[in-house]
């Protein structure tokens, strides 16, 4: 996407919220039935300031369903969501709000995973690298 370029330059003027970013913005969502799949991979030397999360499941069958961070060795760094899909309810979503943003390293895996049971999971990450 498009770097934020309505900011006001002097950063001498900036009052209150930080009016905009210098990044460029990430708006992505992935799908993960039985399986990891990862949402975004953080660029090299840039830093993902993550501002919402969302996680949805679709189905009603018994499994559970997380949106993680992952850090360079693929280990669990930080877990966003997570919840246990029972056969009695039809789905379930969880957004988050982080402000100020949750600030990722370069590397890092934003990863949707499903456990086995055909369970299907839905996540979408929005915030911008800079």
């Amino acid at each position: 996407m498009a770097l934020m370029r309505f900011r006001e330059p002097n950063q001498v003027k900036w009052v209150g919220v930080r009016p905009a970013h210098r990044g460029t913005q990430i708006a992505k969502w992935n799908i993960a039935t039985d399986e990891t799949t990862i949402l975004h991979t953080v660029t090299a030397g840039k830093v993902l300031y993550l501002c919402t999360s969302i996680l949805t499941s679709n189905t009603i069958v018994a499994g559970s369903i997380y949106l993680q961070i992952r850090d360079l060795a693929d280990a669990v760094w930080f877990i966003l969501a997570k919840t246990r899909q029972s056969t009695t309810s039809w789905g379930q979503a969880f957004c988050q709000t982080f402000w100020p943003p949750l600030e990722v390293p370069a590397g890092y895996d934003i990863v949707v995973v499903s456990s086995p049971g055909s369970v299907t999971a839905i996540g979408s990450i929005f915030g911008w690298e800079e």
